[in-house]
């Protein structure tokens, strides 16, 4: 990934045109990441001596499973498969709901 340079909070109609957040070195904020991130995975800098554990993401999928067995997610269609090779005709399953 690349450094984060800015950060706009999220507008009540949900476009990105909120208040811009102060990310200069003196600013103190929050930020909500999963424990993997926040103890160092994939090289993250790790927050651990300065982070709130409010919820372990793994128990947390876990309980929801339990209280929520049988899923059935449905097929949202947000995620676009893309061929990285131009030459080709794009090798992607054909996925219907």
């Amino acid at each position: 990934g690349s450094r984060v340079t800015g950060v706009v909070r999220q507008a009540v109609d949900g476009s990105c045109t909120g208040a811009s957040v102060d990310l200069t070195a003196g600013s103190t904020y929050k930020i909500a990441e999963n424990d993997f991130m926040a103890n160092g995975g994939d090289f993250y800098p790790n927050f651990v001596s300065r982070m709130t554990t409010q919820d372990i993401m793994d128990e947390v999928l876990a309980d929801y499973i339990t209280a929520n067995t049988p899923i059935g997610p449905a097929i949202q269609g947000r995620t676009t498969c893309v061929d990285g090779n131009g030459a080709t005709a794009p090798n992607c399953p054909v996925v219907t709901p």
